[in-house]
């Protein structure tokens, strides 16, 4: 600041002004890169939800399948590869099933089926869900 004229009124030059512009303009470039950072993590993380609800979604149903009909009901035994469309497009649900399975999850004495349910977006692995299915 400076003191202009006799009539003791003091402010700013344009010169600082606009040295102050710039300062907060250099300051600011690294907050808008933050921003679009943070939005980039927004979305992958709603994928991550969506994929992870998904792929529960057809766990619970297989359980439901086992639980209601048979150990032996061919959808707990067929894999089964699906492309989802309309709200979910671009997302494909996987389910590997491994059987006979044993493992230590596998008591002894009874028959097991280890089911995998992967829910793929855009090519990329999103979520997985690894469950097993016993015969008593």
């Amino acid at each position: 600041m400076r003191r202009t004229g006799h009539h003791g009124q003091s402010g700013f030059t344009l010169i600082e002004l606009i040295a102050v512009i710039i300062i907060i303009a250099i300051a600011a470039v690294p907050l808008f890169s933050l921003f679009s950072q943070a939005g980039f993590s927004l979305l992958t993380d709603e994928k991550i939800q969506t994929a992870t609800q998904l792929a529960q979604e057809r766990a619970e149903y297989l359980m439901a399948v086992r639980r209601n009909r048979s150990y032996a009901d061919p959808e707990v035994s067929t894999p089964l590869t699906e492309n989802l469309t309309g709200n979910y497009n671009g997302y494909t649900r996987i389910t590997a099933i491994t059987d006979p399975f044993a493992g230590p999850a596998c008591p002894g004495g009874a028959t097991c089926k280890q089911l995998a349910v992967r829910v793929d977006e855009g090519g990329q692995a999103r979520a997985e869900i690894t469950f097993v299915l016993v015969n008593y």
